[in-house]
């Protein structure tokens, strides 16, 4: 089952998409790209003080508002983050964790 959080301005739409097999992102300014990432991929999830969604992959970061009294955009960011830890290598030598939760608060 599909987790997904959209959203979108005059501009541009924005969709994040947790699967069990890897996350997906599109957004569409200018000619709009699909971007595939297995959880492993991803270096860093960071949560805005605005509640921009944000992750890492390599040099690139993707973002996308979220609404932090929605449940259902809750449950895709802690699908987010659990599969994050789950794909996580045994030791990395800080967390354990592949990709670091930095909470803004």
């Amino acid at each position: 089952m599909a987790l997904k959080i959209t959203a979108s301005t005059f501009l541009t739409k924005r969709s994040l998409e947790v699967r069990p097999e890897g996350v997906t992102y599109y957004e569409s300014s200018g000619f709009g790209k699909v971007r595939k990432f297995a959880p492993a991929q991803i270096d860093l999830i960071l949560m805005s003080p605005t509640n921009v969604l944000s992750f890492q992959v390599g040099r690139e970061v993707f973002s996308i508002p979220t609404k932090p009294g929605n449940k259902h955009h809750q449950e895709v960011i802690d699908a987010l983050l659990d599969d994050a830890r789950h794909f996580a290598p045994p030791d990395t030598g800080n967390t354990g964790s592949a990709a670091p939760v930095i909470d803004p608060y």
